[in-house]
């Protein structure tokens, strides 16, 4: 007899089923792994904290209602390229792009260019393996998605706002999505991509993204999930890095019933330089969990993470951080900070930092810390004439724009800001 998890895993799997998912070769491996995949437990390592079996037991469709406009949804003064998803399809008439001219070929999966179909055959799955249930779900199902291609040597001067609003209704709402971008040599792309979901009803979002650096070029990429309170995210972002490239990668959340964002990043070439900054501000009964993995596979590269997470009400936090410095990778520098404040007696935080170094000539360290705000730096500001809350606010203020201060896109740097200040 098949367990409840089997059986939730099966109707979950079932929901999803479109015509749009039929025809390719890698769907239908896809497909054939789920049947052996399993779903995680708390009895996995990497899954310890985090429950998400209670995922798959709601009855899912993949259609919501409608959403007529992007207001509030903007960035605001962010001029450049906008795509649109509702409920996980594309939206062309909420969608403006083509500001970049030949400096950035985009276009959503399913109106894609001859160069950019060209670009989907060579990379798309190059660096996911499927042996992730939900990974595995997105490649058999997702038929949405961004396709960015910036050719050698171009500079895509305006960035790209990538919207996606969830709108369920009566029935709980799934939507799959996945994204690629390949930045060419010497080449540069800048990304802001936001999440939101409307009313009361309940979603559940399964992403994949794979992101390839080749030498020289550089990328930033912002996501910023604000979730409601009956919408789940489960995240996938791969990324391939050649030689003398840059990644600027800034993740987050400031709401979610359950989010978890997993991270893998490969330093592929030399004198790679990977920043990977993360914020989390939580309350409720919210539950965020940041998975990051940073393979250093070659010599002479730099990668320095700091996640920061302001936890409050019964709220959870969760980050584990996996370092791999490979034997050929000698010169490698490699950091990791991971800083927690809870507001709450009932808040709770777990944070696992990790090191695997198989190199002899490396600098490599990670740290974390969890306590209380600083009532001393709070009386201090008291004492001066502000009143106890703005105090606060001021504390949080200062303790998570750190993780943002070196982002160059000064709009989406303000609304950064702006949802900083008035989350609590």
């Amino acid at each position: 007899m098949a367990s409840t998890i089997d059986q939730h895993k099966a109707s979950f799997l079932e929901a999803l089923q479109t015509s749009a998912a039929e025809g390719s070769s890698a769907r239908t491996q896809a497909r054939e792994a789920l049947e052996t995949l399993e779903v995680p437990t708390r009895k996995w390592e990497d899954w310890k904290y985090t429950q998400v079996r209670d995922l798959l037991k709601a009855s899912y469709t993949t259609s919501g209602l409608a959403v007529e406009s992007t207001e509030g949804f903007l960035i605001p003064d962010l001029e450049g390229d906008v795509l649109v998803f509702v409920n996980g399809r594309f939206s062309p008439a909420l969608s403006t792009f083509g500001s970049n001219g030949d400096n950035m070929h985009i276009a959503p999966m399913g109106h894609l260019s001859e160069l950019l179909s060209g670009v989907v055959d060579t990379h798309l799955g190059e660096l996911i393996s499927d042996s992730n249930i939900f990974t595995a779900t997105n490649t058999a199902y997702a038929d949405q998605g961004v396709v960015i291609f910036v050719p050698n040597g171009k500079i895509a001067e305006h960035p790209i706002q990538i919207i996606h609003i969830n709108h369920p209704g009566a029935e709980a709402l799934a939507s799959q999505h996945r994204n690629l971008f390949v930045v060419g040599k010497h080449a540069v792309a800048k990304v802001a991509e936001t999440y939101f979901s409307i009313g009361e009803g309940t979603s559940f979002r399964n992403q994949v993204d794979e992101l390839i650096v080749l030498d020289n070029g550089e990328l930033e990429y912002v996501k910023i999930e604000n979730e409601s309170d009956q919408a789940s995210i489960m995240g996938h972002t791969y990324g391939h890095l050649g030689r003398d490239s840059k990644i600027r990668m800034f993740t987050l959340t400031f709401s979610g019933e359950l989010v978890r964002n997993n991270l893998h990043l490969k330093l592929a070439g030399e004198n790679v330089n990977a920043q990977l900054n993360g914020v989390y501000l939580i309350d409720g009964s919210q539950h965020v969990d940041n998975y990051t993995k940073v393979d250093h596979a070659e010599p002479h590269c730099y990668s320095n993470e700091l996640y920061k997470g302001i936890i409050t009400g019964s709220a959870t936090g969760v980050f584990s951080g996996y370092i791999h410095v490979w034997p050929d990778a000698q010169k490698t520098n490699a950091f990791q900070s991971n800083r927690n404040i809870l507001l709450s007696d009932n808040a709770n935080m777990y944070t696992k930092p990790q090191l695997e170094i198989y190199a002899d000539d490396v600098k490599c360290s990670h740290g974390a810390t969890t306590g209380r705000i600083d009532e001393g730096a709070i009386f201090y500001l008291r004492a001066r004439g502000i009143p106890e809350l703005e105090a606060q606010k001021m504390m949080i203020h200062a303790f998570t724009m750190e993780t943002v201060e070196s982002l160059s896109m000064e709009p989406v740097l303000a609304y950064i800001e702006e949802k900083i200040t008035g989350r609590f």
